[in-house]
């Protein structure tokens, strides 16, 4: 073979693996694509440990004892709950430190809620209620049990993991401390954020089945929006090769599961509309074939970025029952 035939040949060998290379990571090699409950099920499972693997050092952790700390205590006496600031071990060389709300009066062992904030936030203002966190203090005055971990902002500890996955592992553990309080009914637990919160909330509900009703606001989006005007600790190697948003949060289904987006939301960047319908679409598909399309519902609110909870509050009740008789 001549040599300019030869390098045609080459050249047109490697543009077929760059395409197919491309095609591929367009396709997504973890889209849902079950067509049973059974294997919606086998895909979550393979899913969740794509995901441990690609956030958290190559596999899901080995939990360490808690060891939990008191650092302070606060009662709300007009909320009608008391505060407590602790400290827990997540990792050897990591401790976070949350926010935990409990009722002042209580009948037995009650639900808790998971209660995440945005950047810039902190666990304190989530159960104080400050800033755009009310739903932190109108849990807690619910009656629930609630945690507010202070989520990471930009300061990475393990080189090997990622960014959201320290913040997910934090989560993670946090709802293992929720079920070692004997306030705390183990059986009824669920977990509620805005912005980052509500990116932290799709990670925690998808990897923790304990979850039994998650609530993502300010959040529903798709990977290609998320590369416009967004702050980019959202990402991390192998994600976009393997999932966009709709198919983490399929990991939550057949559980309730409510996303909230606003018509006031800015835009470029933002959170917009249009697109947080195009991924519910796809959420939807998963739903489907565990037949709960009910229990999956997106709250289109008149407000911008913030958290509305009309229809998070009805199913939260449900599944946690009502604390107050």
């Amino acid at each position: 073979m001549r040599p300019n035939l030869i390098m045609l040949s080459l050249f047109a060998c490697a543009t077929a693996f760059l395409d197919f290379a491309q095609a591929g990571e367009a396709a997504r090699r973890l889209r849902f694509q079950a067509s049973s409950p059974a294997a919606a099920r086998r895909w979550q499972q393979e899913a969740r440990g794509k995901l441990y693997e690609l956030m958290m050092g190559g596999q899901r952790p080995d939990p360490v004892p808690l060891a939990p700390q008191t650092l302070q205590r606060l009662a709300m006496k007009a909320g009608g709950y008391a505060l407590e600031e602790v400290s827990l071990q997540t990792l050897p060389d990591r401790r976070v430190r949350a926010w935990l709300a409990t009722p002042l009066k209580r009948q037995g062992r009650v639900g808790a809620v998971l209660a995440l904030h945005g950047h810039g936030g902190s666990g304190h203002e989530i159960v104080r209620g400050l800033s755009l966190y009310w739903y932190g203090r109108a849990l807690a005055e619910m009656g629930y049990v609630v945690i507010s971990p202070d989520i990471g902002q930009h300061d990475l500890q393990h080189p090997h993991w990622s960014l959201m996955g320290e913040r997910v592992w934090d989560a993670l553990r946090c709802v293992d401390y929720l079920v070692t309080r004997p306030e705390v009914d183990p059986g009824r637990l669920a977990v509620a954020g805005l912005s980052l919160g509500g990116e932290t909330a799709m990670y925690v509900a998808a990897l923790d089945e304990r979850l039994k009703v998650v609530c993502s606001s300010g959040w529903l989006t798709t990977i290609a929006n998320m590369k416009q005007g967004h702050c980019p600790c959202w990402n991390f190697p192998g994600l976009e090769e393997h999932f966009d948003f709709a198919d983490i949060f399929g990991c939550v289904a057949p559980r309730p599961l409510i996303c909230e987006v606003g018509q006031r939301e800015r835009a470029p960047g933002g959170f917009p509309v249009p697109i947080a319908e195009q991924a519910a679409a796809e959420i939807r598909a998963v739903y489907g074939v565990f037949q709960a399309d009910s229990n999956l519902v997106l709250t289109v609110h008149p407000a911008g970025h913030v958290f509305n909870g009309q229809d998070f509050w009805p199913p939260l009740r449900t599944a946690l029952g009502q604390p107050f008789p």
